[in-house]
Formats: C-alpha cells, sequence, structure tokens
C-alpha cells in the first residue's frame, strides 16, 4: 500500500507539472508591468525667509514688495515679548499668503541647550511653549528654523516629530552647483543668509544662484534677518538688494515659494 501510495503522488504531480506547462504554451505568460513611483515635478523658483520678530520691518517689507508677487517666511521667536499691534501685522502677513512660522520661544541654541539640559527640557521650553502660545493667536505653525544655525542630526530627528519641514543655514560664495541652499525633497533644508555682513553677501552671485534653479529645474533658499533700507548694522538685509532679488525672480519666471510649500511638494 505504501508503494502504490508514492507512486500516486508521484503520478499527481507528474500531471500537475504538464497541466502547468501545457496552460504556459497555450496562454504564455505577459510581462509584468512595473509601477514606478511617479516622482512630483515642482517649477523651479525661490524662497525667502526672515527670522527673529522683526515683524514691523517685515511689514514694511511687504508693502514694497507686494507687487512684484512674492512670498515669504517669518520665523518668529521671543513671542512673548510682541505687542498686540505685532501680532495684528503678523496675521495681515499671514493672510497675504506669506508664512508664519517658528524660530523658538527664547531664541536659544538647541544645540547648546539641549546637550546642557537635556532634550525634553529643550522641547519643552523653546517648542512646545511657542507652538500654544502662537496657536493661542491662530498661528498653526509647520516649519521650524534653527536659531543660529545650530543644529545635528539628533535634533532634526526629534523636531520632526514637530514641524513638517525644518531649514538649518549654509554659508559662503561657493559655485552654485556645490551649494546646499536648493530644495532636495527632504525635511530639512538649508537657507543661505543675504543678510550684508555676511561674507557672501554678493547680488551677482544670488542671481547666479537663481539662475542656476531655473536651469536645473530647482528651488533656491534664501534667509535675512531685518529688512532695512539703509543696512548698517549686523543682520539686515537691505530692502534695495530683496526688491531687486524679488525682480530677477520674477523676470526670469521663478516660482515664489514659502517653507510650507516645499512641505507639500
Amino acid at each position: 500500500m505504501k508503494s502504490v501510495s508514492i507512486k500516486s503522488i508521484v503520478f499527481v504531480i507528474i500531471v500537475a507539472i504538464a497541466t502547468v506547462l501545457l496552460a504556459v504554451k497555450m496562454y504564455p505568460e505577459e510581462k509584468a508591468i512595473v509601477v514606478k513611483p511617479l516622482k512630483k515635478s515642482y517649477k523651479a523658483g525661490v524662497v525667502f525667509t526672515f527670522d527673529d520678530n522683526y515683524i514691523e520691518d517685515w511689514y514694511v517689507a511687504d508693502l514694497l514688495l507686494h507687487p512684484y508677487g512674492w512670498k515669504a517666511t517669518f520665523f518668529v521667536t521671543w513671542y512673548g515679548s510682541l505687542t498686540p499691534e505685532q501680532k495684528t501685522k503678523l496675521h495681515y502677513l499671514k493672510d497675504n499668503g506669506h508664512d508664519i512660522a517658528a524660530h523658538g520661544y527664547n531664541h536659544l541654541n538647541a544645540l547648546k541647550y539641549y546637550k546642557q539640559f537635556g532634550m525634553k527640557k529643550y522641547i519643552k521650553d523653546d517648542i512646545l511653549t511657542l507652538k500654544s502660545a502662537m496657536a493661542k493667536d491662530g498661528f498653526d505653525v509647520h516649519s521650524f528654523a534653527y536659531p543660529d544655525g545650530a543644529r545635528d542630526s539628533t535634533l532634526d530627528n526629534e523636531l520632526l516629530n514637530y514641524f513638517s519641514i525644518i531649514r538649518g543655514t549654509t554659508y559662503e560664495e561657493i559655485p552654485p552647483q556645490s551649494q546646499y541652499c536648493y530644495y532636495e525633497g527632504k525635511r530639512v533644508v538649508y537657507g543661505l543668509g543675504i543678510d550684508d555682513d555676511y561674507k557672501q553677501f554678493n547680488i551677482p552671485y544670488y542671481k547666479s544662484l537663481m539662475d542656476y534653479a531655473k536651469k536645473h529645474n530647482k528651488i533656491v533658499i534664501f534667509y535675512g534677518h531685518k529688512t532695512v533700507p539703509d543696512a548698517d548694522e549686523k543682520l539686515e538685509t537691505p530692502l534695495s538688494a530683496l526688491e531687486e532679488l524679488c525682480k530677477y525672480a520674477k523676470n526670469k519666471g521663478l516660482k515664489f515659494y514659502t517653507i510650507d510649500d516645499l512641505a507639500k511638494l
């Protein structure tokens, strides 16, 4: 009985194989269709960002640059010291299509603070406090910029639990193809400073970065601080330079993005 059973099993296997071979011959297998994920395309553009609490100056800048259709992201800090009038102007900027974003409640150097007091305390003191205070005034912030550009990967990973996208900083006047101030589809981006006290302050150089962005379908990211008619102190972006860059971007057909826009690409 045992040998008969084995023969029967073998016979069944042979019949099954023959059936499969016959089916393959009659109905050849079609090539599998590999569905590749679609790469989201976006228009070449520029992002202007500004840090700290120079709200009156940003308001004036918007009045000047609004005709160019510009958009900017304003990373706000020292929120507890803002006046009702400043908050009203922030809402005005928000209603005009700009982003209001986070720059820490007390502008803490994130790297030094979390290493000295721990990550939990840093998040509580400078992040959660800010998000809560701004939310009460109708600002639901989704992006963050590091004060002083002080960051590491540990901070990035932690803060991405609270924000959709984070901006760091990069420096120096190097060839456009070697710069880090382009959006690369990641949640951590880097901006290049356009305040006139930076070594790389050079309008033709900034234009060359925009040219590179246009040619290679990239988005270039800049950051400044106080927007003023006459820059004679540190951390000031001349309005004339900013207007020239906005005009150049518009003439080149570059799209104005905010940091939150990048998170949605």
